[in-house]
């Protein structure tokens, strides 16, 4: 939803620039197996599921960099793609403190 809203403040007011900076990958979310989602999920699932979408989301947005022609767009997806990093990044780091410490 604040990407949406983002992304339509952009269409009305024109470009705006979010902060571009290396986020960490702990590429834990391209080791870990997604079960279906259920109702039931445990927290590891949850988490999981989380990850996952975060780095599909991360692939839209840098899709779409390489789509359009306009540099500030390209320049946007990639600021959004780079936030869908920092998303998964966080998951990944809770995901290594409350499920692989236990293991």
């Amino acid at each position: 939803m604040g990407h949406k809203a983002r992304l339509t403040k952009i269409k009305e007011e024109g470009i705006i620039t979010l902060p571009n900076e290396k986020v960490a990958d702990l590429k834990i979310a391209d080791y870990v197996v997604l079960d279906p989602q259920r109702d039931d999920m445990t927290y590891e699932q949850a988490l999981i599921l989380a990850m996952k979408r975060e780095k599909a989301a991360f692939k839209l947005y840098l899709a779409l960099s390489e789509k359009v022609d306009k540099t500030e767009y390209k320049e946007l997806f990639k600021q959004l793609a780079q936030e869908e990093s920092r998303h998964k990044l966080r998951f990944e780091l809770e995901y290594d403190e409350y499920v692989l410490r236990e293991n």
